[in-house]
């Protein structure tokens, strides 16, 4: 197990905490990539080397999302000042930023020219879009969706082409992108969290103090997991989608079968409240951030 302070240490200001709010690991499952309230955005290689794309200061706004792009084609951070697309030329990370810049609440990478993003205010229930942009032409793409309440949470499934978002006013969207329009299914509380499997088949939906986990192609639901003694803030499942990682306000970070719908290990790291977490894409690690400003990696069972 590994414990990053970068943030916490790093803050440089009295106004600005090093809230970790995203994370996200490459591709290869070898560097780390992490956003924080305070503005700052870390990537850390398997190495230890650190690379510092944002640093925190007194004018840096929030860094809500984080997401690598395949093929090294680069990162892409969102907040809200918008999204930056940093690619590395072989020296230094430089950013391309697009024509148009609004608050990014989440964004969910769908290949190495496609990203979604959701637009709007993070904490607040205003207008919103879901939208998709051509991130090499610089060019939002059609359809988008007005969000009347907001989107606070997104996730994407590359293979099978499909983005999924939580709406401010407790509904969870399931989009191809080769299709019409989405699938909807409604919550009964608000979705701070959400996670599709790699095979497109999973959806996991943070639901207040519970997780929903559904069959998408059947629209159904396939078991609530209960347990938590707090808002359950993040999902994330492991390739294969048989298990699921969860991070909860209870400071807690749980590993759920996806199958039998039961809990296989539950992990209390020193880094307060869990608003984050993520799968390597080899399987080998997990990793979690906190409302303290730690980053925790740990190797998988």
């Amino acid at each position: 197990m590994l414990l990053f302070d970068d943030h916490r240490e790093r803050c440089t200001t009295m106004n600005a905490k090093p809230v970790v709010y995203s994370i996200a690991f490459s591709p290869d499952s070898s560097a780390l990539a992490t956003g924080a309230k305070d503005g700052s955005v870390f990537l850390r290689d398997d190495t230890g080397r650190v690379s510092l794309l944002f640093e925190a200061g007194p004018k840096n706004q929030p860094v809500y999302a984080i997401g690598y792009l395949p093929n090294h084609a680069g990162v892409i951070v969102g907040g809200e000042s918008g999204w930056v697309h940093w690619k590395f030329d072989g020296h230094n990370w430089k950013p391309t930023y697009p024509p148009s810049v609004r608050p990014v609440t989440s964004l969910a990478v769908v290949s190495e020219r496609i990203v979604a993003f959701g637009i709007g205010q993070r904490f607040q229930s205003t207008a919103g879009t879901f939208e998709l942009w051509d991130i090499t032409a610089g060019r939002k793409l059609t359809p988008y969706f007005h969000e009347p309440y907001g989107v606070q949470a997104m996730a994407a499934c590359p293979r099978k082409k499909l983005v999924a978002w939580t709406t401010g006013h407790r509904q969870v969207r399931v989009y191809d992108i080769t299709s019409a329009k989405p699938i909807d299914f409604p919550q009964p509380k608000d979705c701070r969290g959400i996670a599709l499997s790699s095979d497109g088949r999973l959806l996991a939906v943070a639901v207040d103090c519970t997780v929903r986990l559904y069959d998408i192609q059947k629209h159904r639901e396939l078991h609530t997991l209960k347990g938590f003694q707090g808002p359950v803030a993040a999902v994330a499942f492991c390739p294969q989608g048989k298990f699921l990682l969860t991070g909860s306000w209870d400071g807690s970070t749980r590993l759920w079968d996806t199958t039998l719908g039961c809990e296989r290990a539950v992990f209390r790291w020193n880094i307060g409240r869990v608003l984050c977490v993520a799968y390597a894409p080899d399987g080998s690690r997990l990793a979690a951030g906190g409302d303290r400003g730690h980053v925790v990696v740990w190797d998988a069972e």
